[in-house]
């Protein structure tokens, strides 16, 4: 066996280690989010199969980058690089970069049409469709980088037969600075509107910090960025490295994110209420149950306006019942003799 594949650079294993860790943590997450629509009773929504969608080429994402470090001699120095190992790493750049744009784009879009399903302002909405429309236009960019970067196609990994490539580096570059900027705008979406929300401070600060996790993305994406930047064309096997870490975090992390902020009634169910996205106090529309029948011992909360509304019912757990526009509590035997 030939001394240079005989076993892994610590680079490489970083990289097996860390994106196969946050992978699991990610499928966690979306069946945490499944498990809690089903607590709820809520139907599956777009943002929810987009977010699968997105599952699903995360995981072919992060495929790639086992066949760079297992075949392809990612985390060595172009020098220990058989070209046989040089030609699997030229194939696997092929579909990475795209498996990455689509992973990155169906996350955000499963983010995106979430603010649709809870924000009603025509301003808000009409930003957040220009992010989508940002976001789609970015991967359309990738495909066509992919495909159309080298000519003839096949010199993309091929580099014996003639043909011509443009600057792989300035092109993965561009990409990486226009998916920040969406990135940014993904977090900064919602911040206004929540904060003219009619809702206590600490619970404001409380659900800003978990929309707001997606700074931790947009960390990992300049970090790509530098990353682009420090990659060494001459040593591109062992430079790499960063970029296949940071770029797995990047969407691994994304679907975590976007999981989060629909777990509340997980959080309800295993450990009670008197957090800070509990009950908010709200102006009073109707202070009995529609049915006069019912011997609940309830108290209800009123509705203030259509986004605060749509943000609590899109986070209700499983003992609140939506009687016209009042959320009625119920005790946990009623909710045992509401299940027979």
């Amino acid at each position: 066996m030939d001394s240079r594949s005989s076993s892994l650079p610590s680079g490489g294993v970083s990289v097996i280690i860390v994106t196969t860790l946050f992978l699991a943590l990610a499928y966690l997450a979306v069946a945490l989010r499944f498990y809690a629509r089903h607590i709820q009773k809520k139907s599956i929504s777009i943002d929810d199969y987009l977010i699968v969608v997105g599952l699903i080429f995360t995981t072919a994402t992060i495929g790639t980058g086992y066949g760079l470090v297992l075949n392809g001699g990612a985390g060595r120095h172009i020098a220990q690089v058989t070209p046989e190992e040089i030609a699997i790493t030229l194939k696997l750049f092929v579909p990475a970069p795209l498996l990455w744009a689509i992973s990155a784009a169906f996350i955000k879009l499963s983010i995106l049409f979430f603010y649709i399903s809870i924000f009603t302002m025509a301003n808000l909405r009409k930003a957040v469709y220009a992010v989508i429309f940002l976001t789609v236009a970015l991967l359309i960019a990738v495909l066509f980088e992919s495909f159309f970067l080298c000519r003839p196609f096949a010199y993309t990994w091929d580099k014996t037969i003639p043909g011509v490539c443009g600057s792989t580096q300035d092109a993965y570059l561009a990409i990486a600075i226009v998916n920040l900027v969406t990135d940014l705008s993904v977090v900064a979406l919602p911040m206004p509107i929540l904060w003219r929300l009619k809702l206590p401070q600490r619970k404001k600060i409380a659900i800003s910090a978990i929309l707001s996790l997606g700074l931790v993305i947009c960390a990992f994406t300049a970090a790509r960025i530098k990353s682009v930047l420090d990659l060494d064309p001459m040593d591109f096997t062992y430079t790499m490295i960063p970029d296949l870490i940071y770029g797995a975090l990047e969407i691994e992390l994304g679907i975590i994110n976007a999981c989060l902020p629909l777990l509340r009634p997980l959080l309800l169910k295993f450990f009670g209420s008197g957090s800070d996205l509990d009950s908010v106090p709200r102006r009073k529309i109707e202070s009995q149950p529609s049915n006069k029948n019912d011997s609940w011992n309830s108290h209800t909360r009123a509705a203030s306006d259509p986004d605060e509304e749509r943000l609590y019912k899109a986070m209700l757990p499983q003992d609140v019942v939506v009687q016209k526009d009042v959320y009625v509590y119920r005790s946990p035997g009623e909710m045992e003799k509401a299940r027979r």
